[in-house]
């Protein structure tokens, strides 16, 4: 499958490559580049396959997908004003947001379309409704995902794939470079919390997902410096993750040097 994605999806082999180049500080098209994004291509096939065996099998699911943090979760939700969960395309957040789903917690995804390719859109689209998640598409405007919250639901949002004239630049792996804003802009009219999460594949073939500690997300200064800020502090605790398993990240636009 992970040939077919390459063959099928150039858009895909390009965002893999260059968040490789990125995080491993190489050049594009090195040989060591081109074996990580590989792995990430191989990964991102593997976590498609597992959202299909795990995400209509929840005795399975329980077996196989293991998370830390679900106290944070529940902590925030009992506060009623909705939970955005922010991660980036790291791992397998379709695991993750599936695993949440079959636990009872309302999950709700942003989802963007591929790079050109309709079917694959569809199919994830399908897998991932069969799964539990509500997909909003994030060419919809922020109010469906707003009204979630009001709803006090679980809002999934990845902020590595920005669109134009809703991003910011913030520091990142040494370097700058946009981010969506999408996630600190519904914090900040909303008061939901904001907690960084991810799900990861580890070599057993098993999924471990992990909720970090909640971002501060109160306004300070003017709306958009607020923003700004709250968008760094995301990235600042998501950092970490991406240091640790860099050949399960795949979709990243280009850094900037300091």
């Amino acid at each position: 499958m992970a040939n077919a994605l390459c063959t099928f999806s150039p858009g895909l082999r390009n965002d893999a490559e260059s968040s490789a180049a990125d995080v491993l500080g190489q050049t594009k098209g090195s040989g060591e580049v081109s074996r990580a994004a590989r792995r990430c291509m191989a990964n991102y096939a593997k976590d498609v396959i597992g959202l299909c065996r795990y995400g209509g099998r929840p005795a399975e699911a329980e077996a196989r997908v293991s998370f830390e943090g679900l106290d944070r979760l529940d902590a925030a939700l009992s506060e009623g004003k909705g939970v955005i969960i922010v991660g980036l395309h790291l791992g397998s957040w379709d695991v993750g947001a599936a695993y949440l789903s079959q636990r009872h917690y309302p999950i709700n995804a942003i989802v963007l379309s591929s790079n050109g390719n309709d079917k694959l859109d569809t199919f994830m689209r399908h897998l991932r409704c069969e799964a539990g998640i509500r997909v909003i598409s994030a060419h919809g405007g922020l109010r469906p995902a707003a009204e979630a919250l009001r709803r006090n639901e679980v809002l999934a949002v990845l902020i590595d794939a920005a669109t134009e004239g809703k991003s910011v630049k913030v520091r990142f792996l040494g370097g700058y470079a946009q981010f969506s804003a999408g996630a600190a802009v519904l914090a900040l009219r909303t008061k939901a919390a904001v907690l960084p999460m991810c799900t990861v594949r580890l070599p057993d073939n098993t999924f471990k997902g992990f909720i970090g500690e909640r971002v501060e997300s109160s306004l300070s200064g003017d709306f958009h410096s607020s923003i700004q800020s709250l968008t760094q502090r995301i990235l600042d605790s998501l950092q970490g993750f991406v240091q640790q398993y860099p050949d399960q990240w795949g979709m990243m636009h280009k850094m900037e040097s300091e």
